[in-house]
């Protein structure tokens, strides 16, 4: 499948790299100055003392106009807007989209925007991207999961996840996505919760007083809330998921925590506010997250002000 990564980021140039590396046909939709940086020093990915460059091939907003089969999403919440308007015209009625963004909002934003083109997925790797606009991986491989929203099984899902079958990478297609996708959304809600408000890791919160029965309380709030929308984990996903964020001497923060620490902004709203409306829509306490959600505003605030723009 001819496919387009939208961001070349921490998580879309990961995939699309790795997409790359095992021979698939690969475009990246950057802006200019990712374009520019690219073309120069090629798409880096680092994991300890190994470096590879890849050579990238991109395109801009501006010259997109060739329809592609497969559209991977790999971009922040806030920037979905741009990116449904840029990709625009690489979408035609056989063109299937992947989003891999955090929460569940963007669900109703692209379905709105392409209807049944969209499938869902869940994706889990460990990557960052470095001041040098490096891709840095913290761990190995990745695992991903694609679904038709209704959950059916069809002929385009089992042709996503043969494309996006590569080395290294567990692909398996699922007719629960959009539970798999609450799963995710309640596990990154707690974990960046507690890791902001704790500024640590799991581990450093596990290891204080009432640190891991504050964890767990957080997942419970969350996970009320799934469970409010009809998406609950079951006592097995629950369980755990207890373990994991409760888990002692684990270094596991969350892209939230990360991002407050390095002074960048955050992606609170999609990831604890909407999750925060859904709680209180459905009668349920949420104090911990909105505790939460609270530091990040008012670090966003503070970065806001700093911005010469």
């Amino acid at each position: 499948m001819k496919t387009l990564v939208v961001g070349a980021g921490a998580v879309g140039g990961f995939v699309g790299g790795r997409l790359l590396q095992a021979g698939r046909e690969v475009d990246f939709l950057v802006r200019p100055a990712r374009a520019e940086q690219l073309r120069q020093r090629g798409l880096h990915i680092v994991e300890g003392d190994r470096s590879e460059v890849i050579e990238a091939t991109t395109v801009t907003a501006d010259i997109l106009k060739d329809p592609y089969d497969l559209v991977l999403l790999a971009v922040k919440a806030d920037a979905l807007p741009a990116a449904i308007a840029d990709v625009a015209p690489a979408v035609s009625p056989d063109t299937v989209l992947v989003p891999f963004l955090n929460g569940m909002a963007h669900l109703d934003t692209l379905t709105e925007h392409f209807g049944d083109r969209v499938l869902g997925g869940v994706l889990k790797i460990g990557t960052i991207l470095d001041d040098n606009g490096d891709i840095r991986q913290l761990l190995p491989g990745g695992q991903l999961e694609v679904g038709e929203l209704d959950g059916d099984r069809t002929a385009r899902v089992d042709a996503v996840a043969d494309t996006l079958a590569i080395p290294g990478f567990t692909v398996t297609v699922v007719s629960d996505i959009v539970d798999k996708m609450w799963r995710k959304w309640v596990m990154i809600a707690t974990v960046g919760a507690v890791t902001s408000l704790a500024r640590g890791t799991i581990g450093d919160v596990a290891a204080v007083t009432d640190g891991a029965e504050f964890a767990a309380a957080t997942l419970d709030e969350a996970a009320a809330v799934a469970a409010a929308a009809r998406h609950g984990l079951g006592e097995a996903a629950h369980t755990e998921l207890r373990n994991l964020v409760t888990a002692s001497g684990l270094p596991m923060t969350s892209s939230l925590s990360r991002d407050l620490a390095a002074g960048r902004p955050t992606e609170v709203e999609n990831v604890l506010g909407d999750l925060i409306l859904r709680g209180r829509a459905a009668g349920i306490p949420v104090p911990r997250l909105e505790a939460a959600a609270l530091t990040l505003r008012v670090h966003g605030l503070r970065q806001a002000a700093k911005d010469p723009r």
